[in-house]
């Protein structure tokens, strides 16, 4: 017997940890607010502080971006905020130092979208 042909490969198709979303939270909230959650959702079951009994994770938008290269920070800038004041998200300022504006985040987990 001989094996196989070989498949043709792509660039476009490798071999890495994919993005998951799933579908009905995708039409529930919109696509790219579905990916942003779902990257939240990730860190968050791996966050090391919790308030209000909550876990928070902290990120400044350059390091959204270098998760999600695909958008501009300009994109995340306007997806972020509009998580927010949807209150699918909460964000709120737990950083030592009072200069440090960087933002910490967390799902609402109770929100009736998800």
């Amino acid at each position: 017997m001989s094996a196989p042909p070989a498949r043709p490969g792509s660039t476009l198709l490798v071999n890495e940890p994919p993005l998951q979303v799933l579908p009905t939270l995708a039409q529930a909230v919109g696509l790219s607010e579905a990916i942003v959650l779902q990257q939240l959702h990730y860190w968050l079951q791996r966050a090391r502080h919790e308030r209000d009994g909550r876990p928070w994770v902290r990120f400044t938008y350059e390091e959204w971006q270098a998760q999600l290269p695909w958008w501009s920070l300009r994109t995340l800038k306007t997806l972020l905020p509009d998580l927010e004041a949807r209150g699918l998200i909460a964000t709120a300022n737990y950083n030592r130092h009072p200069t440090d504006r960087t933002k910490w985040y967390t799902i609402n987990y109770y929100h009736p979208a998800l």
